[in-house]
């Protein structure tokens, strides 16, 4: 694919859509919990300031950063998923653009996303 993943949730040039998605190795719910809590804070945002559209891109400082596949291998590999990787978007090696399965980071780190950080680009 030609997108990067934000945080498993967004994808680089796709506007106003998050893809819920939640753990491979622990309870699929929890990660749907914190992304319905981001997404509302964002479309709270928005609508605070007046936003129709949001996009996710590359920061400047992201933008020759190395590429791999969506989930890694190391982590999670059935072969039903192994076979269409090359669909999916693409992650960075930069937290910003990783789909962890880390809930215990996730918990903490998915709460205090900047909104007003350069990857949000509003229109």
């Amino acid at each position: 694919a030609d997108t990067v993943t934000y945080r498993g949730m967004m994808f680089t040039g796709v506007p106003n859509m998050a893809w819920v998605f939640g753990y491979f190795r622990a309870s699929w719910t929890l990660r749907v919990d914190l992304m319905g809590d981001f997404i509302s804070r964002l479309l709270k945002h928005m609508d605070e300031k007046g936003f129709k559209k949001v996009t996710v891109a590359l920061r400047p400082e992201d933008k020759d950063m190395p590429l791999s596949s969506w989930i890694d291998p190391e982590n999670f590999n059935p072969g039903y998923l192994m076979r269409s990787m090359h669909l999916m978007p693409q992650r960075g090696d930069k937290p910003e653009w990783q789909h962890t399965q880390d809930y215990w980071a996730e918990k903490d780190d998915l709460p205090n996303i900047d909104l007003e950080g350069a990857e949000f680009v509003y229109e």
